[in-house]
């Protein structure tokens, strides 16, 4: 289900068609227009770049097929087209994006963007002038010795420099991707394997679609080394942590069903004293000031529990109800199931707590909306015994159907030097 934030607009799907056909067409039409300028000069920069491909001296270049010369003419133009209306078609395609992006994901896209335009102006160039060049080079050092004339197709020298640079693009593409989704909190160990799907997909099948006839037998090795390199540069972030506290480990509901916790530990704006002690083993746990009066606190919860696949929100300082109508909805829509703890009803049973933290283990063990009765009596057992309290608990037929309201009567379980 689609999430709508707190800032977004509700909107007809017919409006956003609209408005990505008019987007598409001021593309289309600006493409259009260069191409048939750059059509004019063509001709120079094909000889510009024949003169620093061509590995021989003298007139060794030669157009066995006029009517394929000007297809590559034509290509050519397009794809400098293409580039000189790349800072147009990234606007638009922030633009539209832009609703329809987390605010991470939104950041993350914008500056991919940049980083992969800088970084192919200076590869593309680096690779006519200087690699494929000297690629060249020692291919006709071996024709020499092999005494072979040397008389090489243009076109095909062409189309070679043309699906290295559209391999270079492919390849660049993921490892930008990586590097820079990565530093902004976008691929970690929870989203790697969603983000190797997207990425290392979309570039696999644009390389096998796009290798020529004459180069298939190189694209196992390309595919090969496309996926290698971008495991080696990206392993830092696809194995990294994300960036709420923990990890939300997989485990079986009463019913069955796969489930994921995530501890939303709001202050309430200073008012709940337990805030900074939510460290539960197995679950995430997403620092806010204030979930209720904060839309930015929101959208971070939001995006955690959607980046995570979180199934279970258990919030610390209330029981949930003072959440804004939205935030639920968007909740429901995600099907996740929302808990409160409500931990500021029970902060003042004591004047001073020595160990906060027992709080939020002992309210999420045995959270009635979470756990049957026999799962919240084991699991306060347990804790109890882990934490050695005492040798021994029977706690088996106690009332426990609301921890915060039979607090008191287990208080002097945990915390026998108190009373």
């Amino acid at each position: 289900m689609a999430v709508l934030l707190e800032q977004d607009l509700q909107r007809p799907v017919q409006v956003h068609l609209n408005e990505l056909t008019w987007r598409t067409t001021v593309v289309f039409a600006t493409v259009s227009l260069f191409t048939l300028a750059w059509s004019v000069m063509v001709d120079d920069v094909l000889d510009i770049v024949l003169q620093n491909l061509k590995p021989c001296p003298g007139e060794c270049l030669n157009v066995y097929d006029p009517a394929q010369w000007s297809a590559v003419r034509w290509l050519t133009s397009l794809l400098l087209a293409v580039l000189s209306s790349l800072p147009l078609i990234a606007f638009h395609v922030l633009q539209f994006s832009k609703p329809g992006l987390l605010p991470g994901e939104y950041r993350a896209l914008r500056t991919w963007m940049l980083a992969l335009a800088v970084g192919l102006v200076g590869i593309v160039y680096m690779l006519v002038n200087y690699w494929l060049p000297a690629l060249y080079a020692a291919g006709f050092t071996q024709h020499n010795n092999a005494g072979l004339a040397a008389q090489y197709s243009a076109i095909d020298m062409l189309l070679v420099a043309a699906f290295c640079v559209w391999a270079i693009m492919v390849v660049m593409s993921t490892w930008t991707a990586l590097v820079v989704m990565g530093r902004l909190g976008v691929v970690n160990r929870t989203t790697a394997d969603v983000w190797r799907l997207r990425l290392y997909g979309v570039g696999s099948l644009l390389l096998a679609l796009s290798t020529p006839d004459h180069a298939q037998p190189l694209l196992l090795p390309l595919l090969a080394t496309y996926w290698t390199s971008s495991e080696l540069i990206g392993q830092r972030w696809l194995k990294a942590q994300p960036l709420a506290q923990g990890y939300a480990v997989e485990r079986l509901d009463r019913e069955g069903r796969r489930q994921r916790i995530a501890l939303v530990d709001c202050s309430c704006e200073g008012a709940n004293a337990h805030h900074g002690n939510a460290n539960v083993e197995g679950c995430s746990t997403v620092l806010v000031d204030g979930i209720c009066t904060s839309s930015s606190a929101r959208t971070s919860v939001l995006e955690h529990l959607i980046q995570a696949s979180i199934t279970d929100a258990v919030i610390t300082g209330c029981d949930g109800k003072p959440c804004p109508k939205p935030f639920t909805e968007n909740i429901d829509r995600l099907g996740i199931r929302l808990h409160g703890l409500n931990l500021m009803a029970i902060q003042n049973h004591r004047v001073t707590n020595p160990t906060p933290n027992l709080d939020v283990r002992v309210g999420l063990n045995t959270l009635p909306s979470l756990f049957t009765e026999s799962a919240r009596q084991q699991n306060l057992a347990k804790l109890i015994e882990e934490n050695q309290y005492i040798k021994a608990v029977e706690v088996k037929g106690q009332e426990l159907n609301h921890w915060s309201s039979n607090y008191l009567d287990i208080d002097h379980v945990l915390y026998p030097s108190t009373q």
